[in-house]
């Protein structure tokens, strides 16, 4: 019994495939012809939904995205205009890096060669 219910869910799988078809009768080939729309009709609004679900996501992950580089553009104007307040126009970097080697307690070289540190890599001097 369950070889020939095997058998007739093979027969019908290739009908759903477009094969054997000879062997149906006009009756069965609309009704094959029904189920084969109907399937497609459901393939087709999957696929819409799926679609409109990405787009939608895709508009999310880019306004988040705008989001974030707004917040990097004014990181960026942030540390920039802290690096402007830092190297004043009327201080020159080396008389910077004496003052701050000068006011600490450590090693002179030591301070001296991180604060040169800073300063090549445009960063803000740490508190």
């Amino acid at each position: 019994m369950l070889v020939k219910e095997i058998a007739e869910k093979n027969c019908e799988l290739r009908h759903m495939r477009g094969e054997d078809l000879q062997e149906l009768t006009w009756e069965e080939l609309q009704k094959l012809e029904k189920s084969v729309e109907g399937s497609l009709r459901r393939i087709v609004e999957e696929k819409g939904e799926k679609g409109i679900r990405e787009i939608n996501a895709l508009k999310t992950k880019g306004e988040q995205l705008v989001e974030e580089n707004q917040r990097l553009k004014q990181r960026v104007m942030d540390l920039s205009a802290g690096q402007r307040r830092l190297l004043e126009p009327d201080k020159s970097s080396d008389s910077l890096v004496t003052n701050i080697s000068s006011m600490s307690s450590a090693d002179p070289r030591q301070d001296y060669d991180s604060s040169c540190a800073f300063l090549k890599l445009g960063l803000p001097f740490p508190d």
